[in-house]
């Protein structure tokens, strides 16, 4: 099993390669990654230092700055308050370029039935002790981070039983204490996070140099992808992650993130 090397001890190199790269793109999860990890998903806030980072960051040239998350683009963009950065949200199902305009891949007949499916689950399971359901513009999640076990494998199975009895067949997502409930396809973190990277590629030139931050397991679907001389760097222990390098919490990113910033300045 893969564990991601301790970043700090080999910063130098890494800063070279960075400081050396004519253009660096910084895509980061938002949730246990930009900020911690609370007990309810509307009590989550970027913390101010961070928030100063990625400002300071996104003013430079030659640096572009994207925020990846399960979170729907509204929801997302809400919590961050940037302008000028990119904007992926529910697993890269909707996401925004640095021009604002918004982009999705799900009919709207296909949101609305995920809009009553998450009705459902909400009479079903949503007032159970210690669990959340989530009705996002184009998924559905069900949060257990709060239930004790026996509650928590009750609101899965719930989840379970409506993606396999939907009307219009359903994807299963399992994330930290989350069931989510997505259109069928097969896009995610991924694949949202390559295309945007093609899309900042300046006219005949090359595609930036790549930095993925994540803490999830469905941040594991982007770290495969990059290339050789990107940066992927999983947050939190890493063991099992596909990432090359870790570091140890959403301060340690802030700290990163400044450190991008003087290299880059």
């Amino acid at each position: 099993m893969k564990h991601p090397r301790p970043l700090w001890p080999a910063w130098k190199p890494i800063a070279l390669r960075l400081k050396a790269a004519p253009r660096v793109a910084v895509f980061s999860d938002f949730d246990g990654t930009l900020a911690p990890i609370v007990r309810h998903p509307g009590q989550s806030r970027l913390p101010a230092p961070t928030r100063a980072a990625l400002v300071r960051l996104r003013r430079l040239s030659g640096v572009a700055v994207g925020i990846v998350s399960g979170r729907s683009l509204r929801d997302l963009r809400a919590k961050v308050r940037l302008r000028k950065i990119c904007y992926i949200g529910s697993h890269g199902l909707e996401w925004t370029g640095p021009e604002g305009r918004r982009h999705s891949k799900v009919s709207a007949a296909l949101a609305s039935h995920l809009q009553e499916l998450g009705r459902k689950l909400e009479a079903e399971v949503g007032r159970l002790p210690g669990i959340y359901v989530e009705r996002k513009t184009l998924s559905v999640a069900v949060h257990y981070r709060n239930a004790a076990p026996r509650v928590a494998r009750q609101a899965r199975q719930a989840a379970e039983r409506r993606a396999e009895r939907a009307a219009k067949k359903l994807r299963l997502l399992r994330g930290k204490k989350v069931v989510e409930l997505l259109p069928p396809g097969r896009m995610d973190k991924g694949q949202a996070v390559m295309a945007l990277a093609g899309r900042l590629r300046r006219r005949g030139g090359p595609r930036p140099l790549l930095i993925y931050l994540g803490d999830d397991t469905t941040d594991e679907t982007v770290f495969p992808r990059l290339r050789r001389g990107d940066l992927g760097i999983h947050v939190g222990p890493g063991a099992g992650s596909r990432a090359q390098y870790r570091l140890a919490s959403p301060a340690e990113v802030t700290r990163f993130l400044v450190r991008l910033r003087e290299v880059r300045a």
